[in-house]
């Protein structure tokens, strides 16, 4: 919190105009508190972990504002700064020194329900603990894998990281216009499948009766009887991060594929 009100104090004092999310706003006493919904800015600012940004954007109105992600989670392979260095990112930033990493996201319907797009991935699964979900995956239409799974996975380039990287997925490069398909669990062979952006996905619940549908980890809805389908596909949204280097590989290297302290000896 103090570092929020440091933050807030420093772009006041450039002349810029502060909005808190009310939670936080309450917490420090401010009288300048706006739902994330409305939050129709020109830069956010998120102090957290990737969990703090995924949450955001997921109530963030559209298009999303950049984002420019300070780090206090445990490896904030999303962040862009430490929190030492929160006032000279904004500092740079004020300056126009950076650049903009547009990250694509998945868009989904149930019935004719559109759910919040994710930035990682939607993850189906079932509703009763260890009970395996029989699904068929649909390509535009045509069908790619009928399989029985603890759960399916789909991920976008930036979710191929997360979740589905946990669970035998591949790493998508940052330029590869895509998103993966990755099963959790399956019965039989089932491998992970890459899809070109233009792809339009429906995974189709067979048995049983229900299934949970995650999206980023912390919005769930379900799937039922009664509208037994899921649509993915490319998102006409994006979400933005501010970016002074993006070297995508040394990010993964430093972050997620080693530990803190092997990361810290680069």
């Amino acid at each position: 919190m103090r570092l929020a009100e440091q933050v807030s104090r420093h772009l006041k004092s450039k002349g810029f105009k502060v909005f808190m999310e009310e939670n936080l706003a309450k917490r420090l006493g401010s009288r300048e508190a706006v739902s994330i919904e409305e939050m129709r800015a020109d830069l956010v600012i998120t102090i957290g972990g990737d969990g703090t940004i995924l949450r955001t954007c997921l109530r963030l109105p559209k298009p999303e504002p950049p984002i420019l992600a300070i780090d206090m989670g445990v490896r904030g392979f999303l962040t862009e700064v430490p929190p030492e260095r929160a006032v000279e990112a904004v500092d740079r930033y004020i300056k126009g020194e950076y650049n903009m990493k547009r990250c694509s996201k998945l868009a989904s319907y149930i019935g004719g329900r559109r759910l919040p797009d994710a930035l990682n991935e939607i993850f189906v699964t079932s509703r009763s603990l260890a009970k395996l979900l029989h699904v068929r995956v649909w390509k535009n239409g045509s069908l790619v894998t009928d399989c029985r799974v603890d759960g399916v996975i789909v991920a976008s380039q930036v979710g191929s990281t997360g979740y589905s990287l946990s669970a035998g997925g591949p790493i998508l490069d940052p330029e590869l216009d895509a998103f993966v398909v990755t099963p959790v669990c399956p019965l039989t062979v089932v491998k992970p499948t890459v899809f070109a952006s233009n792809t339009v996905l429906t995974i189709e619940l067979v048995k049983p009766k229900s299934a949970t549908v995650v999206i980023d980890g912390h919005y769930q809805t379900q799937m039922s009887r009664e509208e037994p389908l899921i649509k993915i596909k490319k998102s006409e949204h994006e979400t933005v991060f501010i970016r002074f280097k993006d070297d995508f590989y040394h990010r993964l290297k430093t972050r997620l594929l080693f530990v803190k302290e092997e990361a810290d000896l680069e």
